[in-house]
């Protein structure tokens, strides 16, 4: 079988009421495609998800976000939730673990409301960035750049929509981006 990630280390990164779809469906994937998956939680124990209309599971902290290095990992997934959201909002450490994948052009992959990160961490000016339509005027506000793709491709950054209809191709995309090998949504 192929594992195209084969130990690669990727960080997954969320607060508590993060989007368990996003999170589980595309950690899966990447665990298939053999990379090393650790969660970085705001606080360390446990982080706990959000299905649908309540809390889900619980998922162990693998690194507390305060002690995390951006250079202790080769890519960055960051799944949406907006109480995720709102709690990495809460920490400078977001500003600084999101930054450090950027400047090193590491791949990373924002799920759908999560690119409101890019805005509050100040590294949405100048890129460009798709997500749900309701955040456009936000995005174009921090200096964004907006495309209504359903998955948009910059640099070394993947944002887009992610919901029950897009995930599973938010999610090819992703492994596509993370593995280096071009997506139909590139070519397209």
């Amino acid at each position: 079988m192929d594992k195209p990630l084969n130990g690669i280390k990727v960080a997954v990164l969320v607060g508590n009421g993060f989007d368990e779809a996003d999170m589980t469906q595309c950690q899966r994937a990447l665990l298939v495609a053999g990379a090393s998956v650790r969660v970085i939680g705001v606080d360390q124990g446990l982080v706990n998800g959000w299905q649908g209309r309540g809390w889900g599971h619980h998922f162990a902290v693998d690194t507390p976000l305060s002690a995390a290095l951006a250079a202790d990992f080769a890519m960055l997934v960051v799944p949406g939730g907006q109480r995720s959201l709102d709690k990495l909002k809460q920490t400078a450490h977001t500003r600084r673990f999101i930054g450090g994948f950027l400047a090193a052009t590491k791949p990373v992959a924002i799920f759908g409301d999560a690119i409101q990160l890019l805005a509050h961490t100040g590294h949405a000016t100048g890129r460009t960035l798709g997500g749900p339509a309701e955040m456009e005027p936000d995005m174009i506000q921090a200096g964004a750049n907006w495309s209504a793709a359903p998955l948009v491709h910059d640099g070394n950054l993947l944002t887009g929509v992610s919901n029950d209809e897009t995930r599973e191709a938010f999610i090819a995309s992703v492994i596509a981006h993370f593995t280096g090998v071009p997506s139909l949504a590139q070519a397209a």
